[in-house]
């Protein structure tokens, strides 16, 4: 009985890990991928919102406004790779569920008893 129940809990790791690396590697396809004019569109869509929030104000001067729109790539970039991050944890989880039924698998396979063959 005890046998059997290291067993289950070997394949339901197993099981698992393979479930949430498929689920994973499925939301890692279905990422979107930008070019860089996307990227550039995004960047002053953004900005233009942003200068727009502030106002009736005049446009502020070609150094701020490079500025801006360098930290408007950047945050847009951090985004994507935040994206990114978030299903590679997804992975990590999967591949770590994984190694745990390997783990448990060799420890069942290393603690069996060694049955002896006894002549009758």
């Amino acid at each position: 009985m005890q046998g059997s129940l290291r067993y289950r809990l070997a394949f339901l790791l197993a099981a698992g890990g393979i479930g949430l690396c498929g689920y994973a590697g499925l939301q890692w396809y279905e990422l979107p991928h930008y070019s860089e004019d996307d990227l550039k569109a995004s960047t002053e869509l953004n900005l233009q919102i942003d200068l727009a929030r502030q106002g009736e104000r005049t446009l502020p001067p070609a150094e701020q406004l490079e500025k801006l729109r360098a930290q408007e790539r950047a945050e847009i970039e951090a985004e994507f790779r935040s994206q990114e991050e978030h299903v590679m944890t997804w992975v990590a989880g999967g591949l770590a569920m994984l190694v745990l039924a390997i783990g448990q698998w060799m420890s069942i396979q290393m603690l069996k008893p060694i049955k002896e063959n006894k002549p009758d």
